[in-house]
């Protein structure tokens, strides 16, 4: 399979994206001697464990063991094909990739990659942009920002657009040119009829909202309706390109100053986002018109250190600030509770009070137990039931276990919390910890961690035998002791290291290179494998210390175990054509048993 890329071309393409650059535009780096770290995107990470160096071109987490090189970094964080990461990487440096659209599209089989989803979206971007400035088509869309007090400059900035109350105002756009109908209907734009043929436009009669990712991508859309709709707000359908779960409206324009500060505030709307940047605040981001969810604290503590929330203080609002603790006590993150006062939500806080206030509402954001204390206490006193005061003193202790889980408290406040509950209550105190004490032997729900990370350690890692730990350890002494191949050349072949499987790929890789009488560099071995899961494997080989011993010395053992696999193999060959009177091969057999007797690596043959 590697011999079908152009290798000069991926060396380019390598070459042109300088691995710092592209993993800082998905999470916060910070210099540590000669090398980079920050947290780990493809596990549930609390403390920096990914390691990116700059001379070597790497990056390898300490914690998951995922590594690789910048191909491999983009093709894991963004799930995609060996290809379509060359092509994401091509298009960021404006490398020309003509040669490589054929073989794309074979792989693909007519299904649209991440970068010709964004293109897509970024074309319709444009359209509906066009219409928002239109004298005529887009006056009540302007007439609508106005109101909402967003400046000509902040929707020209955000680039949001109109899509006009028409069935097919963007399908005739994307007829017009030569865009057929099944791209949109894939990329979400459009939608196919139901009883009939045809399709129609996703979006009518909407103000829309572009949403990036961090890199800039346009991966879809927020559609605010301006007409009678029941649906207040739409968002693009699932796609390549496009979760909900994970993306946040604002990160990609408010990333810098959320590093900068060490905190992210999450309000709730997009106008909401819009006003509080126009506005100077630029830490402020949203979700989806969805709660928050792992995905997105997990996104969020990659370049921020606490998270504050912010809600309106009606009890809607309260209501789902309870909902997003439990998912951010669950994924350990330092989070905060702020609330608009008056019910207000924040845009038209902003537009009547103005940016200090609003920072004073931020500044004043309480803790997870402290929010919790003053629910407690008001529910209690609005609660007659014994039941329901049961129920609700129940999950206040649950949430004080969590925030104990979490780290985010203190043996002393815990204390403090236990005497107030006690003389609310008027419990024992002894009775409320030993009710805490059994929620906190409870182990907290499993995070599901990306598929990638738990793949690196592939079947033939974990699978013990010899012959698979002789195959890794030549591999391993030669990438790091090449000049060692002269001493043991012919003594092994391609065939040695399997048909398939990470080992195979390695030796692949790197095995042309050595008979060459080159030296394998780590950027070369990288590009010719396809593999995450396999470059995972190699980066532990570049990595490994020596403290197994001279090389020299573990090449001449493994050798010997192949050897021996080598033989085995021959025997199992040759008794499979035996017969009653085969002498011939007996007499091989006989003869490869007497050479292999007391052999300590050969098992049963002695």
């Amino acid at each position: 399979m590697v011999a079908k890329w152009d290798d000069n071309l991926i060396s380019r393409i390598q070459q042109a994206n300088d691995i710092v650059d592209v993993v800082s535009e998905y999470l916060s780096l910070t210099k540590r001697g000669k090398e980079w770290v920050g947290l780990c995107p493809f596990h549930t990470d609390h403390r920096p464990s990914l390691y990116v160096s700059p001379t070597k071109q790497i990056f390898k987490c300490f914690a998951c063991g995922a590594g690789g090189d910048v191909l491999k970094f983009v093709q894991m964080k963004e799930n995609l094909t060996f290809i379509q990461a060359v092509e994401r990487l091509a298009q960021r440096v404006g490398i020309s990739l003509e040669g490589f659209k054929r073989r794309r599209a074979e792989q693909n089989n007519g299904t649209l990659s991440p970068t010709e989803l964004a293109k897509l979206n970024t074309w319709a971007m444009k359209h509906w942009v066009a219409n928002l400035w239109d004298k005529t088509q887009g006056a009540a869309a302007r007439e609508y920002l106005a109101q909402r007090k967003i400046s000509q400059e902040t929707a020209r900035t955000w680039q949001l657009g109109f899509a006009p109350d028409s069935w097919d105002d963007l399908l005739k756009k994307a007829a017009q040119e030569n865009i057929p109908e099944h791209l949109l209907v894939e990329s979400g734009l459009a939608v196919r009829r139901a009883n009939t043929s045809g399709c129609y436009d996703k979006f009518r009669n909407r103000l829309m909202f572009p949403i990036a990712d961090v890199t800039g991508r346009i991966a879809g859309f927020g559609g605010r309706t301006l007409g009678q709709d029941p649906a207040k707000y739409m968002n693009s359908p699932a796609t390549a390109l496009f979760d909900k779960s994970q993306l946040l409206y604002g990160l990609r324009q408010g990333r810098e100053a959320i590093v900068k500060a060490g905190r992210a505030v999450v309000v709730e709307g997009y106008t909401d986002v819009l006003m509080a940047h126009q506005n100077g605040i630029k830490t402020v981001v949203a979700a989806l018109g969805t709660s928050l969810t792992q995905d997105h604290t997990r996104v969020l503590r990659r370049y921020a250190d606490r998270i504050i929330l912010v809600f309106d203080s009606d009890a809607a609002g309260r209501s789902a600030a309870g909902r997003a603790l439990e998912v951010c006590l669950s994924g350990k993150v330092d989070i905060r509770l702020a609330f608009v006062p008056e019910g207000k939500d924040p845009c038209d806080f902003l537009v009547e009070h103005g940016p200090a206030a609003f920072e004073t509402v931020i500044e004043a954001a309480e803790d997870v137990l402290s929010f919790k204390w003053r629910q407690l206490n008001e529910q209690m006193a609005e609660q007659d039931s014994l039941p329901k005061q049961t129920e609700t003193v129940g999950q206040f202790l649950q949430t004080v276990a969590a925030a104990v889980q979490a780290g985010q408290t203190d043996p002393l406040e815990l204390a403090v919390l236990i005497g107030r509950l006690s003389a609310l209550l008027q419990t024992p105190k002894s009775r409320i910890d030993e009710q805490l004490q059994r929620l906190l032997k409870q182990k907290p729900p499993v995070e599901r961690t990306q598929q990638g990370s738990s793949e690196t350690r592939t079947s033939d890692v974990d699978d013990q035998t010899a012959v698979t730990k002789a195959r890794r350890e030549i591999l391993e002494v030669l990438i790091q002791e090449p000049g060692l191949y002269a001493t043991v050349f012919g003594r092994f072949t391609l065939a040695d290291f399997g048909s398939a499987g990470p080992m195979r790929e390695i030796a692949e890789a790197g095995l042309p290179s050595l008979e060459a009488g080159q030296e394998p560099q780590p950027a070369d071995l990288y590009r010719r494998i396809e593999s995450p899961q396999t470059a995972a494997i190699l980066t532990e080989m570049t990595f490994a210390d020596g403290s197994k011993g001279p090389g020299a010395r573990r090449l001449v053992d493994a050798l010997e175990v192949l050897e021996v696999d080598r033989h085995r193999r021959d025997i199992e060959s040759h008794k499979t054509h035996l017969t009653d009177d085969a002498v011939e091969p007996l007499q091989r057999i006989y003869g490869f048993l007497k050479q292999q007797k007391g052999n300590p690596r050969c098992g049963g043959l002695q």
